[in-house]
């Protein structure tokens, strides 16, 4: 019996060991790497993910050509978000304008082990019912549809980020923070292509429960605050199941920044993770999005 103590015992020290000495000869390595160096690797890393790294500001942020961009948008990911660790604050805004019925949508939570948020723009191939929305898997935009994203994510009213981009899908993630969605807030300018699109879109906001003094239409442009949503959230969000799933992301968070530690800088600590535990780091990069068969679209 003593026999089988001793060799457990030894056992579990020499994995100590060689995980020590792994992170170690790691350690070693970020450090003598240069700035260059450690931004080709976390974007050779994250680009075919659909993201890059913006050393600016600390944060990462999705592709224009990223892989979800064939994946459309529907309620169905909203609903089954938690289940994949992301407990976000929703807020679809469907509109009909040129014969199609659109939608933008706003994001902000926590997503695993990052704090971020995300605006889309999508469409159908024509006008939906109310009923159909629901149901239907929007296109996401392309060419001179793209409208310009202006958003400054606010955690505890103090700025994280400031992203402007046209884009189809601008996000922004903040790795290794906590938050939970309430505390959380985006400050938004949209300039669509057009002014008739913009007072659509207006109309969206008016019909999913914003008063006009709520937002401020300026040509093109349409500026709001999205902090506490207008719209029902998802049943999953707000049932006792997503606090599980928030517990869960605190420790995962906690686990993150042990194991990175001496580091303090989110590029630093996903190069030492990417050498040290190279599996952990690719699973941690996959910040939104899971990928899914498209189910068939709602024939309109």
């Amino acid at each position: 019996m003593n026999r089988y103590i001793c060799f457990i015992i030894l056992f579990f020290f020499i994995i100590f060991l060689f995980l020590y000495i792994r992170k170690f000869l790691a350690i070693r390595k970020v450090c003598a790497m240069s700035v260059q160096e450690k931004l080709a690797r976390i974007n050779q890393i994250s680009v075919p993910l659909g993201f890059r790294y913006k050393l600016s500001q600390d944060v990462f942020t999705s592709e224009i050509d990223a892989w979800q961009k064939e994946c459309g948008y529907c309620a169905f990911y909203d609903s089954q978000a938690p289940i994949f660790h992301m407990i976000f604050d929703c807020e679809p805004i469907y509109f009909d304008y040129n014969g199609v019925t659109w939608l933008v949508e706003f994001w902000k939570g926590q997503y695993g082990i990052t704090t971020g948020c995300e605006i889309g723009c999508y469409k159908a191939d024509c006008i939906l019912t109310e009923s159909e929305r629901k149901s239907t898997l929007f296109e996401t935009v392309s060419g001179e549809e793209i409208p310009v994203f202006s958003v400054t994510l606010l955690r505890d009213g103090l700025p994280v980020s400031r992203l402007c981009e046209k884009h189809w899908w601008l996000t922004s993630f903040c790795t290794g923070k906590y938050t939970e969605p309430e505390n959380l807030a985006m400050k938004i300018t949209i300039a669509f292509p057009s002014v008739g699109m913009c007072e659509a879109f207006a109309g969206g906001l008016m019909e999913a429960g914003y008063h006009r003094s709520e937002f401020y239409l300026s040509g093109e442009a349409c500026a709001l605050t999205f902090s506490v949503p207008h719209s029902l959230q998802p049943f999953l969000r707000r049932s006792f199941y997503s606090r599980w799933i928030q517990l869960k992301n605190r420790i995962l968070i906690f686990l993150f920044l042990e194991i990175t530690k001496p580091f303090r800088f989110t590029l630093d600590r996903l190069i030492l993770l990417y050498e040290y535990l190279p599996f952990l780091s690719r699973r941690i990069l996959k910040l939104r999005r899971i990928k899914k068969k498209r189910r068939r679209k709602h024939e309109c």
